[in-house]
């Protein structure tokens, strides 16, 4: 008899629904709205896929997709109808032909029980028959019997004798066997033991070794840390020199530049001085003969001159301060520099001589290690 599983019998009412939606090569909404909602209703049904329950189904999901013509919900429902219809088709054509495989096989049992009934008459038959050739037979055999257990009495004798000869060789065997493997294994432990002591010697001898390399490496450590640390201590008193080199030089530079300009200024009274002195001397000898007017104009000029004497002083102040403050910078520049180099000169040496005494001081290490001899221990006594 045919047994579909439900997700068999969803996934063929699906099928038939979609093959009908798509005969045409195109969907009508209204037609793929009624498939997606029968889908979740199939998916979501939890009792059997009968097909009155199927058809219930179908109802439901028609009544909330109304835009679906009545012709397309029968000719939808019928081609699933056609379907149940189908397969219970082809579960009656199942049972009638189970039900004739039965009839056959209870005739074939009729036929081999009959079979069965003749076989056994003719084997008792045959029974009888060969019970009075069995007790013939059974004479014959127990004298065949005699005869042969004097002859297997005989060679078992023989095959005793044999197997106690056998049984000495093998023993001797053994017996030589067991001293080779004596000897082979004390051979091998003599060899172990002498292994042993050799890796020993040799684990010692790596061990030193790596305490060498491990204390050159901690002594190169820290002479790298102190010439790190003797070029940091030269590189902070280099920049300090430096610092002081530019605050000598700032000071210089101011010391120059309130210098020059003292001296800008007496330069200036002074010129001032001079000019008016000889400005009155000038007035006093010529004022008999100048009219007021004169006097006025040559008042007017030497003051001009006075005027430009002065812009005069004051731009040579000036050049006078920008040059003592150029010449300031550049020495302080210079020392600054001089400075640096020493500093780093200095850490450059230091630094290599720390690394020339850690290299020396590992090397040494290393010798060292490779000096020392390890003694081994005596081999093990025999006893």
């Amino acid at each position: 008899m045919i047994i579909m599983s439900d997700q068999l019998n969803l996934t063929e009412v699906m099928t038939e629904v979609q093959n009908f939606i798509t005969s045409d090569g195109q969907i009508i909404p209204a037609q793929r709205d009624f498939y997606r909602i029968l889908r979740d209703k199939m998916n979501n049904h939890t009792g059997l896929y009968t097909e009155s329950e199927v058809e219930l189904i179908l109802l439901d999901a028609r009544s909330e997709v109304l835009e679906l013509s009545d012709e397309d919900f029968n000719a939808i429902r019928d081609v699933i109808m056609d379907r149940f219809g189908l397969s219970k088709r082809l579960e009656e054509e199942e049972r009638l032909r189970e039900e004739l495989i039965l009839k056959e096989q209870l005739r074939k049992e009729a036929e081999l029980k009959a079979r069965a009934e003749a076989i056994e008459k003719a084997r008792a038959e045959a029974e009888a028959k060969a019970k009075a050739e069995a007790e013939l037979r059974a004479q014959i055999e127990e004298q065949e019997r005699l005869v042969e257990e004097a002859r297997k009495r005989a060679i078992e004798e023989e095959e005793a004798r044999k197997r106690a000869e056998e049984e000495a060789k093998l023993k001797e065997e053994a017996r030589i066997k067991a001293e080779e493997i004596a000897r082979i294994e004390e051979e091998a432990r003599l060899k172990a033991e002498e292994n042993a002591r050799l890796r020993a010697e040799e684990e010692a001898r790596i061990k030193a070794e790596e305490e060498a390399r491990m204390k050159a490496e901690e002594e190169a450590r820290l002479a790298a840390e102190q010439a790190r640390q003797a070029e940091e201590a030269a590189r902070i008193k280099a920049e300090e020199e430096a610092r002081l080199a530019a605050e000598q030089a700032r000071q210089a530079e101011e010391a120059a530049r309130i210098k020059a300009e003292e001296e800008a200024k007496l330069a200036e009274e002074e010129a001032k001085r001079t000019l008016a002195k000889e400005a009155h001397q000038k007035m006093v000898e010529e004022a008999i003969k100048l009219t007021e007017e004169e006097k006025l104009a040559e008042e007017a000029r030497i003051a001009a001159e006075i005027e430009q004497a002065r812009i005069i002083a004051e731009e040579q102040r000036l050049k006078e301060e920008a040059e003592a403050r150029r010449v300031a910078e550049e020495e302080a520049r210079i020392a600054e520099e001089k400075a640096r180099q020493a500093s780093e000169e200095a850490a450059r040496k230091l630094a290599e001589e720390e690394a020339r005494i850690a290299e020396e001081k590992a090397k040494q290490a290393l010798e060292e290690a490779n000096n020392t001899k390890v003694i081994p221990d005596l081999p093990p006594s025999d006893d």
